[in-house]
């Protein structure tokens, strides 16, 4: 899976790489004259500088459409998502260097004409359309990046940078070449056919994601059961309308719950349960306004859609000496694992479970977990809280000599002790982790 997981980053920086080499291999020359011969290289930067970033923003849009046939090439779509954020920031780089370096030409000479290079009122029609597509990607990236907005707000904003792909696309199709430098799209059928297939496929990706994920019909779960396990964690379960979902242990679904004040957004969920349970149960915090209003208002009889299910967290691509780190509701694919091993009576993996919580009301799987290993002696349960005993470092653990980690939780956790295992002499390809921040 690892090898897999660095062959799908290798292959979707090698899509940004291709364009630069094509413009290379046309041979372009630079402008007659001295001063043709100094503003070369910044026109030369600029120009590459956009075909790279349109073919990674045309990426990102693919990544971002949670097509389950890639995963495996990003071990998970949490990995998959994680990729499509850094090659996101890239092409925004590369597209916002784009007109900057093409107005540097005008630099020191004229700064005003260089400003307005940047600004609308060209003569040229599709100059000013990649104007707009330009600050049309700064405000919505600003967006994503910096304000704290509701999560269907900002979703709605992100879905604005389809608009900005199309901008560049018809800009980058249609504008000219600088004179003497014959490097405009439309002028090289080979970069032509290149940048029109990815842009297509990019642009097919956002159609896919905004109009044909959220109409095609999924399956339909009725909520059988609401479970409030303290003051912000339940625990619901979905019985199936039809025939039940096949899935495997740890992984985890978009469900959209359909009823009286809840909006129709999706989100993730791990499956809590079994592999082989006809229902499905989920275990929900709330942490925003969204999850808030579920707790307060999610009954039996609801419905809700399911999309999935994704994810690669599998305990049994590990070994025999296991260690398990979940943090806080990041427990739920520790406690479909257990609950698998469990009804398996499996006893061939050695596994450590360390559950850190805040405070004690927070372990609201404290209980079963420890039945489970009572009825399992080779999993062993220790409870971190942090008002108690701190955070838990890689060296309260103990040997790793061997092991694999698997983690799930906030990212400041997963990430800290990653670096600490690593230092340990935990090797990267023994480090398993999951994450859910999509934004």
């Amino acid at each position: 899976m690892i090898r897999t997981r660095r062959l799908g980053e290798i292959i979707v920086w090698g899509f940004g790489v291709v364009p630069v080499l094509i413009w290379f291999a046309a041979g372009p020359e630079a402008p007659v004259g001295r001063r043709g011969a100094e503003v070369w290289p910044v026109l030369a930067v600029g120009q590459v500088a956009g075909l790279a970033g349109m073919t990674l923003l045309s990426v990102s849009f693919v990544l971002s459409a949670r097509m389950r046939g890639l995963e495996n090439y990003f071990g998970g779509l949490d990995g998959m998502y994680r990729t499509h954020h850094r090659v996101g920031l890239a092409a925004f780089g590369l597209l916002l260097l784009h007109p900057v370096a093409l107005a540097l030409r005008f630099v020191p000479a004229d700064w005003g004409r260089a400003v307005a290079f940047l600004l609308p009122g060209h003569a040229r029609w599709a100059v000013d359309l990649g104007v707009y597509a330009l600050w049309g990607m700064i405000l919505l990236l600003v967006l994503t990046l910096t304000a704290r907005v509701p999560y269907d707000t900002w979703k709605l904003s992100h879905k604005g940078l389809a608009l900005v792909l199309l901008g560049g696309a018809v800009h980058m199709w249609f504008v000219e070449g600088t004179r003497g430098m014959t490097v405009a799209v439309a002028e090289h059928t080979a970069l032509w056919g290149y940048m029109t297939a990815i842009v297509g496929l990019g642009l097919a990706g956002a159609v896919y994601k905004i109009v044909v994920l959220p109409l095609w019909p999924k399956p339909r779960y009725t909520v059988s059961g609401v479970e409030r396990l303290n003051d912000d964690v339940i625990e619901v379960e979905l019985s199936p309308q039809g025939a039940s979902l096949d899935f495997v242990p740890g992984q985890f679904v978009f469900v959209t719950f359909h009823g009286a004040g809840l909006t129709r957004e999706s989100h993730p969920y791990t499956l809590c349960g079994p592999a082989d349970a006809e229902t499905l149960t989920i275990t929900v915090k709330a942490l925003g306004d969204y999850t808030r209003r579920l707790y307060d208002r999610l009954e039996t009889g609801m419905e809700a859609s399911i999309e999935g299910p994704y994810g690669r967290f599998d305990y049994r691509v590990g070994g025999n000496r296991q260690i398990w780190i979940a943090g806080g509701v990041g427990v739920a694919p520790f406690l479909s694992w257990a609950r698998n091993m469990a009804r398996d009576g499996t006893t061939t993996r050695d596994v450590d479970f360390y559950y850190c919580v805040h405070d004690r009301s927070d372990a609201v799987y404290r209980e079963e977990f420890e039945v489970i290993s009572q009825q399992l002696p080779n999993v062993h349960v220790a409870l971190v809280c942090s008002v108690e005993d701190g955070h838990l470092h890689a060296n309260d653990v103990g040997d790793v000599t061997d092991a694999d980690v698997f983690m799930c939780g906030p990212k400041r956790l997963t990430e800290d002790l990653h670096r600490q295992f690593r230092r340990r002499g935990v090797p990267a390809r023994r480090i398993h982790f999951e994450d859910f921040e999509f934004r």
